[in-house]
């Protein structure tokens, strides 16, 4: 009878429908090894920081604040071309999207979705929602404060004059943000030091009474500012200092100035240790009188007028 069983037509069956199992989650297992050309199983995995999110709102009627609009993308793939496509924000297919098309005033909480994701990768969003603030949209003027920070002057220097290219701007914010606006500021940048006059563009920033920064858009969101300063000063005498070997013809040179004083100007600490400066001249080969253009320094300080001509005259023994 078992001889039987193994020759008979179901024995037949269920062998074809055994095999045909077998074959198709070998086939499946091989599938997903290949997906993307793959030629082995190994899993790649990346970790995208810092990608855009896109919030979708009635930006016609509210204005969005309160949130981070950059999350973490952790990606796998059998695919390493795949991944790489990915990382990579010029060639990246995927992006992240809050959609508060629906969503009144106040504050709300969405999902983080991920669209346009190709076949054969698997994401993680962290954090998996966003939680924005919706306030009704409100426009006004306001002028630019330009501000300094003492730090950012020598010792000594004074602010003498500031100009901003622009004076008043428009700014657009949430309707209960806006009147908490106590200034725009026109802070120069951090890493300015005010050791000459400054040119350059700086960032506005809406501030409250406290200083503190509030979410709004300004227009324009950059302004040039030109700041002028006023340098410690003094005068001090010029003295002739003289170099070389004197003519044996000769037994002495005299030397007369332009000017007997210059004024240098600088930090207050620099100016408190000069008390003179020096022209020098080389008196080898004088035999002539003869007058020469001398440059003048001083140790952390500028000097104005920079040059003094000097006048060598020979004496004759």
């Amino acid at each position: 009878m078992r001889n039987n069983f193994f020759a008979s037509k179901l024995f037949t069956i269920l062998a074809s429908v055994f095999f045909a199992v077998i074959l198709f989650f070998n086939a499946s297992s091989a599938a997903l090894r290949n997906q993307g050309n793959s030629t082995t199983g190994e899993v790649y995995t990346t970790t995208i920081s810092n990608v855009p999110i896109e919030i979708k709102y009635n930006s016609d009627e509210y204005f969005a604040s309160g949130y981070n609009n950059t999350a973490n993308v952790y990606l796998t793939s059998y695919n390493r071309v795949q991944i790489n496509t990915e990382e990579n924000p010029d060639s990246r297919n995927f992006y992240l999207v809050v959609d508060l098309s629906n969503a009144k005033e106040g504050t709300v909480t969405m999902p983080v979705r991920i669209q346009q994701l190709p076949n054969g990768i698997n994401a993680q969003i962290e954090p998996t929602t966003l939680t924005v603030r919706l306030e009704k949209k409100a426009s006004a003027e306001f002028n630019v404060t330009p501000l300094i920070e003492q730090a950012q002057l020598p010792d000594g220097f004074k602010v003498n004059d500031i100009k901003l290219s622009q004076e008043k701007v428009k700014v657009t914010a949430g309707g209960t943000s806006i009147k908490q606006i106590h200034a725009i500021q026109a802070a120069l940048p951090s890493d300015a030091y005010l050791n000459d006059d400054y040119s350059g563009t700086v960032t506005l920033h809406a501030v409250d009474a406290d200083g503190k920064l509030l979410p709004a858009q300004i227009s324009p969101a950059t302004v040039q500012m030109k700041v002028s300063v006023e340098k410690p000063s003094k005068t001090v005498p010029v003295n002739v200092k003289k170099t070389g070997t004197l003519d044996q013809s000769l037994s002495d040179m005299k030397t007369s100035l332009s000017q007997k004083t210059v004024t240098i100007s600088g930090e207050q600490s620099a100016l408190d240790k000069i008390e003179s400066v020096d022209a020098t001249v080389n008196i080898s080969n004088i035999t002539e009188k003869e007058t020469v253009n001398v440059d003048i320094q001083a140790d952390g300080a500028s000097v104005k007028p920079s040059q003094v001509e000097v006048t060598m005259t020979p004496v004759k023994k």
